[in-house]
């Protein structure tokens, strides 16, 4: 097993990389608020991170926390951009060490996936199976335990100021469901326990997300060999010729989940469908015929549109290129 070197955390707490993290966080948003108020004194800003880093002093900040609804409602929370810069050094200095060992259809995290390419891999999954078995992970990042989390991360990771700065940003992290907003997007019923949670924004939050079910691809293929199988983040789909063969399966995968990261499927009963009947994954309405926009697109899209009639126009025009952008990337005109 590879492991991440020795210095890891001398490499990542250095000046240059905290300047090349800062490039990357501020790549294409340079116009936002926060991020054009950090650039007028970024280098001594990361100056004095590096300092706190070295001297042990550095603490996350406080995320800062809003409900989304689209359409249901999700608790987003957005670090400082100071624990953004470190969380995306951390991530590139040990990140590629992990990401050697992620299979081909998993989607969610490392160089060339991506939703995109997760939405191609279904429409030729539809293509070449009759059936499809969808499952997903009830409340997954609000589950996600760190105890569990840190252990993966220590198979391949000695340094422990390294590890030490990972417990305490995910501590940072679960902090955010102990916050009154997240009892209205979760319900009172599922306030996550202590020690779990990882907070819906964020690069460690992403990337740990991603990395937290590689288990699961590898018992999914080398296990129950399953032929057609993909999965982004917390949404996996299996493929098949046989509706026993996939409900076995999905009843493996769930007590996998249960013993071996301790979470739940959201529908533990859920059964094959046919892939002559269209889906809609990550967005996009999908069906063998092709791929199109999944029903939220089109609605924001009726929003945006809405909002040229008030003088938006450079709103839409935004919203048009990234519309635009989007299908080329799925082969589109």
């Amino acid at each position: 097993m590879r492991r991440v070197p020795k210095g890891t955390f001398e490499g990542l707490s250095s000046f240059e990389a905290l300047w090349s993290a800062w490039q990357a966080c501020r790549r294409g948003k340079r116009r936002w608020p926060t991020l054009a108020a950090f650039d007028l004194d970024a280098d001594l800003t990361l100056l004095r991170l590096h300092r706190a880093l070295a001297e042990d002093r550095y603490a996350p900040s406080p995320y800062r926390i809003s409900l989304v609804r689209d359409p249901k409602i999700r608790l987003v929370a957005a670090p400082a951009v100071v624990d953004r810069v470190v969380q995306r050094a951390l991530i590139d200095c040990i990140g590629p060490v992990y990401e050697r060992s992620f299979i081909d259809q998993s989607y969610a995290v490392g160089s060339g996936r991506g939703p995109h390419r997760a939405a191609l891999a279904f429409l030729a999954g539809m293509r070449r199976y009759p059936l499809r078995m969808h499952l997903d992970v009830r409340h997954y990042f609000a589950s996600i335990d760190h105890g569990v989390l840190l252990g993966l991360f220590g198979l391949r990771l000695r340094d422990r100021r390294t590890l030490a700065l990972i417990e305490q940003l995910l501590d940072a992290g679960g902090a955010v469901y102990r916050h009154p907003l997240a009892r209205v997007a979760l319900g009172a019923g599922h306030p996550p326990a202590e020690g779990r949670g990882l907070p819906l924004g964020g690069y460690l939050s992403h990337w740990s997300g991603g990395f937290y079910m590689d288990g699961l691809d590898h018992f999914i293929k080398r296990e129950l060999k399953i032929p057609g199988y993909l999965r982004y983040m917390d949404d996996f789909v299996l493929f098949g010729e046989r509706e026993a063969v996939l409900c076995e399966a999905a009843e493996r995968i769930g007590d996998w989940l249960t013993s071996q990261r301790r979470l739940v499927l959201k529908e533990p009963d859920a059964r094959p469908v046919s892939n002559r009947r269209p889906a809609v994954f990550l967005g996009f309405r999908l069906s063998r015929a092709g791929i199109g926009a999944g029903p939220k697109a089109r609605a924001r899209l009726r929003r945006r549109l809405r909002r040229l009639a008030s003088g938006d126009s450079e709103h839409l025009a935004r919203s048009l290129q990234s519309y635009r952008g989007m299908w080329r990337a799925l082969g589109g005109k």
